[in-house]
This record gives C-alpha cells, sequence and structure tokens, in this order.
C-alpha cells in the first residue's frame, strides 16, 4: 500500500515565498478553523450575536443618510440616498475588513507565532475567509434592500447582462485589501508605532473612495484624481451593475488599472510577509 502524503516540515527560517504558498494550501483546514474561531469569538457573549451583522450595516446606512443624503444633500443619483450608500458599503467593507484584520496579522498572534511554526500566511488567509462570509451575509441582505426598493417604486434597472462582473469586483478588491494589509503588518512588526496608522488610513481612504459620494458627481481633473484611487472603480463599477448606469460608472480602463494594482500591490505583500516571517520572533 502507498503511504499517505504528510504535511511538509517547514522551519522559521524558510526561506521561499513557493513553501509559505504551498503551506497554505497544506494547512489549509487550520485557515477554517481559525476563520470559525474569528466568527465565534467576534459574537461570543453578544445579546444579539450573529444578528449584529444584519443590524450595523442598516444603522450605518441610516445615519449616513442623514448626514449625507438629508443635511449635506450629496447627488446620490436615481436612487435614495439610503440605498446609494449601502451598495457602496458593502463593498467597502469587504476591503476594510479585510485590510484591518490582515494589517494586524503579526501583531495580533504575536504569542501564538512565539510557540508553534506553521506557515504565517495561513492566519491573513483565515482572516480572508472571515470577511468572505461576512461579505456573503451583507451581499443577500443588500440584494433584498434592493427588492423591498424596487417594490415600492423606486426605479431601478440592474445590468442583468452584467452580473457576472461581481464575483471579479469581489476577488479583485479581496486581492487589493489583503496586499495592503500584508505590508502594513510586515511594518508594524518592526516598527510598532505604525500600527496607529492603519486605522487613520482607512478612513481616510473612505471619505476619498466613492463610499459617500459619486464618482459621476465630480468634474474635471478632480474627476481623474478620484479615479487614480483602485478602490474608486470597483466601487463605482459595483453600484453600476446592481443599480444602473444612473447611479455608477463602469470604466474598462480603470477597472484594468485596479486589477493590475491589486496583484501588484498584493506580490509586493507577500514578498515583505514572507521576509518578515523569517525574523519576527528575534523582533520580539
Amino acid at each position: 500500500m502507498k503511504e499517505k502524503s504528510k504535511k511538509a516540515v517547514y522551519t522559521a527560517k524558510s526561506r521561499s515565498l513557493k513553501q509559505s504558498l504551498i503551506g497554505v494550501i497544506e494547512y489549509r483546514d487550520l485557515a477554517f478553523l481559525l476563520a470559525k474561531r474569528n466568527l465565534t469569538v467576534k459574537y461570543k457573549q453578544t445579546i444579539l450575536g450573529p444578528l449584529w451583522l444584519l443590524i450595523m450595516p442598516l444603522i450605518e446606512a441610516a445615519v449616513s443618510a442623514f448626514v449625507f443624503g438629508d443635511i449635506a444633500k450629496i447627488n446620490s443619483g436615481t436612487v435614495p440616498y439610503f440605498l446609494f450608500f449601502y451598495v457602496g458599503a458593502t463593498l467597502w467593507y469587504l476591503f476594510s475588513s479585510s485590510l484591518t484584520g490582515t494589517g494586524t496579522t503579526f501583531a495580533s498572534n504575536a504569542r501564538v507565532f512565539q510557540k508553534v511554526y506553521f506557515p504565517r500566511l495561513v492566519v491573513p488567509a483565515s482572516t480572508a475567509l472571515t470577511t468572505l462570509f461576512t461579505f456573503a451575509v451583507r451581499f443577500f441582505l443588500m440584494t433584498g434592500i434592493i427588492c423591498i426598493f424596487a417594490l415600492t417604486g423606486t426605479i431601478i434597472v440592474p445590468q442583468w447582462s452584467m452580473l457576472w462582473l461581481l464575483p471579479l469586483l469581489t476577488v479583485v478588491t479581496m486581492t487589493l485589501s489583503v496586499g495592503i494589509g500584508l505590508i502594513f503588518s510586515s511594518l508594524t512588526a518592526k516598527y510598532r508605532d505604525l500600527s496607529g496608522l492603519l486605522p487613520v488610513f482607512t478612513d481616510l481612504l473612505k471619505y476619498v473612495s466613492p463610499v459617500v459620494y459619486a464618482v459621476f458627481s465630480v468634474e474635471g481633473a478632480t474627476k481623474q484624481i478620484c479615479m487614480l484611487n483602485p478602490v474608486a472603480s470597483l466601487i463605482e463599477a459595483f453600484r453600476f451593475v446592481l443599480l444602473g448606469a444612473e447611479n455608477g460608472m463602469l470604466s474598462w480602463e480603470y477597472l484594468g488599472y485596479s486589477a493590475l494594482c491589486s496583484v501588484a500591490v498584493l506580490f509586493v505583500g507577500l514578498v515583505l510577509f514572507n521576509r518578515t516571517e523569517k525574523n519576527f520572533v528575534d523582533l520580539l
């Protein structure tokens, strides 16, 4: 009888990025276990438990609709600002949650990394799985809200022929956020004071990204500058597919730019993360 294949043995001084990537596949069971733990810990000993996944987005959208829609009178196209914001915030949540979770990998798991070795990329992978699960829940809630608005008279014209673009937007968004998160995690492992920049960076990026505003309401050179943000074309395309051409913008050129940025950033993040992994224990 042939012997069952065994997982490769890894050490903290592993030099190969390829080994780390293969390790994530070999330790996929651990990644799923950590993802399950993340969800359990997050909602353990809470009154409403997982219902917060549904409640918090609604509260945030309602507050934003009052502040930016009713008071600031920001243009939201042909749909109510509540729906306009909610759709954009759904994809933004995927980006920001993955970024903040991945960006604290070394800082949040220092004790575990000191005690036992396994491919460190398993931890960011588990964070990505957790984020994808919560994004899926928010996405289904979002589709329900879109249906409710449509049934109550709001004119919504989804681009049915472009629905295939939604999984692609999800993948590119995840790739970009994980890449930036790995870079932040690698830098903060050595320079601890930079950890305070992550929430500031995320908040600033939210307000320069078309989450609370629409790119079509910006004109001239400012519009071009806004679209240099790789997240912008992703959110705009997300709204374009789900709410119609009057409420979003689809630019293949900028989407290609965002995809290239995400791949480049992920590659840089993986290289830095792999280098930091080798000497992280020595930095403690």
